[in-house]
């Protein structure tokens, strides 16, 4: 039987091992890639900018305001006893001030008298004086362990006072608004280093009218409260 003819230079290339330098060849092919590898996922994170603009903070901010004017303007009640009026009284004991609400329970006797129960009968007295410096045109009686506090009917006088306490206190909080809005659109000015154009412009919309409809809100309640004042 003849022997198949096999050429050397096949046999040889197809058994011969691979060299060292072969061997180092290949690995530099795979480092490149490696390397090639690395760097887009390098540029990619870098790629990814964290935005300033937060639209739920500046919406919180813009609520929170509107709810600071209404407590604001609970307190406001011309002619009619309300426990609200006393909110703001801070009370100084020993160098030290305190809520008046944290020491007294306040209570309607009628619709022109409050009543002051304070818990501690060595306070009372450092209530009393509280209340009458508090600049609430109020002069508390104390009686027994009580303290009474006759609310003074409204004159015209008083209630066109009141209302301009009302307006001055909502020009405040449409002045935070205005804060607020400068905030967002530095805010967005930040962002559009990175952002599309037409996405910052977007947003910047958004912002205004956020602004405007909270300004509304607070037109509505300076119309409320002074309707409530009046009559």
């Amino acid at each position: 039987m003849a022997s198949r003819f096999i050429p050397r230079s096949f046999t040889v290339a197809a058994c011969r091992p691979l060299t060292p330098a072969m061997q180092i060849r290949s690995y530099a092919k795979k480092s490149k890639k490696q390397a090639a590898a690395a760097a887009t996922a390098s540029s990619s994170s870098d790629s990814e900018v964290v935005r300033v603009f937060d639209q739920s903070k500046l919406q919180d901010r813009m609520d929170g305001t509107i709810a600071s004017l209404k407590e604001q303007f609970s307190t406001l009640r011309v002619g009619r006893a309300n426990p609200a009026v006393l909110d703001n009284v801070r009370v100084r004991i020993e160098g030290s001030s305190y809520a008046l609400r944290d020491l007294a329970q306040v209570s309607i006797r009628d619709p022109q008298t409050l009543l002051v129960a304070v818990h501690d009968a060595e306070f009372r007295s450092a209530v009393d004086k509280s209340i009458r410096e508090a600049g609430l045109n109020l002069n508390p009686v104390v009686e027994n362990e009580m303290i009474r506090i006759p609310i003074p009917k409204a004159t015209k006088e008083t209630r066109d006072k009141m209302s301009k306490v009302v307006s001055q206190m909502s020009e405040q909080m449409k002045s935070k608004i205005r804060n607020i809005r400068q905030d967002g659109m530095k805010q967005l000015k930040q962002d559009a280093k990175s952002a599309p154009a037409d996405e910052i412009k977007k947003l910047e919309k958004l912002v205004q009218t956020m602004t405007d409809k909270h300004n509304k809100v607070i037109d509505e309640l300076i119309k409320s409260k002074v309707k409530e004042i009046q009559s």
